[in-house]
C-alpha cells in the first residue's frame, strides 16, 4: 500500500456543498485517480455530511470530535486541510501537513466585520489580533502550501518570509520556492453538457421558455454587491419584460441556522422597491444540490456576479465563475479578482467598474441581443475550458504526494516556534472569551 492521505473537510459535504466541500471533493477523486497506490480518506464534520455520500470518490468518515479528528489523522501519512486543529500539535513530529489556503479567509472576515454593528472598533481589532494568530499557527504547521493563484502566493510567501519560515536551505533546493507553496487554484468539473431537466424556464412562475435568463449561482455575502445587478434589471424591466434575473442559493450548506443575511434581506428589500421581486427579479432561497446546478448554469443565457473593487477582490478567486465557465455560459463581472482578470484578457464576457449600473446595464443588453459576441464568448470559454480542469489545477498537490518531500523549514526548527504560537493563541482566545462573559453579566 502507498501513502495514506487524508483530506479534512471544514464544510458540508454530500448533495449540497459550497466550494470548500466541492474542493475536497475533486481533490480526493484526482488524488484517487493519479495515486493508484494510496489509500485517501475524506473526513468530514459529522454534522456537515448533506444527503448520500455514495458517489464519493473515497472513503468517507464523520467525526463529532476533537478526539475523533485525532484519531483519524493519526492513521494517516499525509494531511490536508484549510486549518489544522491545535491538538494536532502532537502529531506534528511524524506527520506531513498540507496547508490548502486557497481563501484568504482573515481579509474576507475583515469585510464581514466592517458593516457588522456587533463589531465596535474594540473588538474587530481584538477579533484581527486573534485571527492574526490562528494565521500564524497555520503557516507555521505546513510542511507544504497551496495558493488559489500567484496574487495569493505571494501574499503566503511574505507571510512565511515574516515568520522565519523560509530558511537559506529552502531556498537553495529551490529558488523558486514553488516546491514550498503551490498554486491549485478551483478547477472545472468535468462532466458532459447534459441538460437533464428543465428547472427554471418554464418551470418559475414568472418566467417564459422564451426569456433571457440571468443567474447568479452562489450565496450572498458581506463583499457582494447584488444591488447594482438588481438596479440595472430594474432599469431594464422599464423597456422589456424578457429579462430575467435568478439568485440561487442564499444560505450556505451547513450555515442555514445563520439565516439569510444583511445583504441578502437588502437585495430583497431592493427589488420589492423597484417593483421587480418575482416579476423580473427572483429568489430561490435553498442551496442547490451539486450535480442539479449544472441544469440552472445550461438554461442560463448570461451570468452576473457583481462586487467590491478592495482587497478581498484583489486576493479572491471566484469559484462560482468555474461552473458558468464549464457550461460555457458569457459572465458579467465586476472588475479586480484574477478570473475577471481572465475574463478580460480571454473575452468571456464583460466586466464592469464597482457599483456602476449603467455599465452593467449595457453589458446585459449585448450579452442577449449581440448574437455575434455571445457565440464568441462561447468559443472563447469552450477553447481555455482544458487549461481550468481539476486535473491540471491540482497537479503541483499530486506532485507533492507522489514525492513527500517538504522543503520547508526541519520540524525540529519549528516544533517550539509552533507550540508557543499555538499557547499565544489561545490565551488570546480565553480572554476573548472571558471578556465576552463579563459583558453578557
Amino acid at each position: 500500500m502507498g501513502k495514506r492521505i487524508l483530506i479534512l473537510a471544514g464544510a458540508a459535504y454530500g448533495e449540497r456543498m459550497s466550494s470548500p466541500g466541492i474542493r475536497a471533493h475533486h481533490m480526493a477523486r484526482v488524488l484517487v485517480e493519479r495515486l493508484t497506490d494510496a489509500w485517501v480518506t475524506l473526513a468530514v464534520p459529522g454534522g456537515n455530511v448533506q444527503g448520500q455520500t455514495a458517489n464519493a470518490p473515497c472513503r468517507v468518515v464523520p467525526y463529532y470530535t476533537k478526539l475523533g479528528a485525532l484519531r483519524e489523522m493519526a492513521k494517516h501519512d499525509i494531511i490536508i486541510a484549510t486549518g489544522f486543529p491545535n491538538h494536532a500539535l502532537l502529531l506534528f513530529p511524524w506527520k506531513t501537513f498540507v496547508l490548502d489556503f486557497f481563501t484568504t479567509y482573515l481579509l474576507e472576515w475583515m469585510e464581514a466585520s466592517k458593516d457588522d454593528p456587533a463589531f465596535d472598533p474594540l473588538r474587530r481589532g481584538a477579533w484581527l489580533s486573534r485571527s492574526r494568530k490562528l494565521l500564524n499557527v497555520q503557516l507555521t504547521f505546513a510542511d507544504y502550501v497551496l495558493a488559489a493563484s500567484e496574487r495569493q502566493r505571494d501574499a503566503h510567501l511574505g507571510s512565511m518570509m515574516s515568520l522565519g519560515l523560509v530558511s537559506p536551505r529552502s531556498h537553495t533546493k529551490d529558488p523558486s520556492l514553488h516546491r514550498l507553496i503551490g498554486v491549485a487554484p478551483h478547477g472545472i468539473r468535468n462532466d458532459p453538457l447534459e441538460h437533464t431537466k428543465q428547472v427554471v424556464k418554464g418551470r418559475y412562475g414568472g418566467i417564459k421558455e422564451t426569456d433571457k435568463l440571468i443567474l447568479w449561482n452562489g450565496g450572498i455575502v458581506s463583499w457582494y454587491d447584488p444591488n447594482t445587478l438588481i438596479r440595472a434589471v430594474g432599469e431594464l424591466s422599464r423597456e422589456r419584460d424578457d429579462i430575467k434575473l435568478l439568485f440561487v442559493g442564499a444560505s450556505y450548506p451547513g450555515l442555514e441556522n445563520l439565516g439569510m443575511g444583511t445583504r441578502f434581506r437588502q437585495a430583497v428589500e431592493l427589488s420589492r422597491e423597484l417593483d421587480v421581486y418575482n416579476r423580473n427579479v427572483f429568489f430561490d432561497i435553498g442551496w442547490v444540490p451539486y450535480e442539479e446546478i449544472k441544469n440552472y448554469t445550461l438554461e442560463a443565457d448570461v451570468s452576473a456576479c457583481t462586487y467590491s473593487e478592495g482587497m478581498e477582490t484583489n486576493f479572491s478567486l471566484r469559484t462560482r465563475f468555474l461552473d458558468i465557465f464549464w457550461a460555457e455560459v458569457p459572465l458579467i463581472c465586476t472588475k479586480g479578482d484574477v478570473l475577471a482578470d481572465m475574463v478580460d484578457e480571454h473575452c468571456l464576457g464583460i466586466t464592469v467598474h464597482e457599483r456602476d449600473v449603467a455599465g452593467v446595464t449595457a453589458a446585459i443588453r449585448r450579452l442577449v441581443d449581440d448574437r455575434d459576441y455571445i457565440e464568441a464568448c462561447k468559443r472563447n470559454i469552450r477553447a481555455i475550458k482544458g487549461c481550468l480542469s481539476w486535473e491540471v489545477a491540482l497537479e503541483p498537490l499530486v506532485k507533492f504526494c507522489e514525492s513527500g518531500e517538504s522543503i520547508a523549514r526541519p520540524k525540529s526548527e519549528r516544533l517550539w516556534p509552533l507550540a508557543s504560537r499555538i499557547f499565544g493563541y489561545e490565551v488570546t482566545r480565553r480572554i476573548r472569551t472571558l471578556r465576552s462573559r463579563l459583558l453578557r453579566v
